[in-house]
């Protein structure tokens, strides 16, 4: 199962909106997800890196978004609000959580200053 429509959708994207950003017809883009053609490897990195999840959920392969995306380690127990934020962000489009993580990380930055 190819997943481009339903990231497509879930980030709210048109057809048409999706296809002018990542430089495809709208015809090519509908042909990829209903499977009537393949999209080559490039693209599927492409449409991975965009939506920021693995290519292997695009493809249906893994039902994880990004397993083990992350070197990050987290030291002692999650605190309720740390849990909360987690479940929230987990609830959040492909783009949303790009964008979470681009402002968490100017927070750290601005905290260094």
């Amino acid at each position: 199962m190819f997943r481009l429509k339903e990231l497509r959708v879930e980030n709210g994207l048109k057809r048409s909106e999706f296809s002018k950003e990542i430089g495809l017809p709208a015809s090519t883009i509908a042909n990829y997800e209903n499977e009537t053609r393949q999209a080559p490897y490039k693209l599927l990195i492409a449409f991975a890196d965009y939506f920021g999840v693995s290519v292997d959920y695009l493809l249906g392969r893994d039902n994880e978004e990004n397993p083990g995306g992350s070197a990050v380690q987290i030291r002692g127990p999650l605190s309720a609000g740390e849990k909360k934020l987690i479940a929230t962000y987990r609830e959040c489009s492909p783009l949303s959580k790009n964008r979470i993580a681009e402002y968490a990380e100017l927070l750290r930055k601005a905290q260094l200053e």
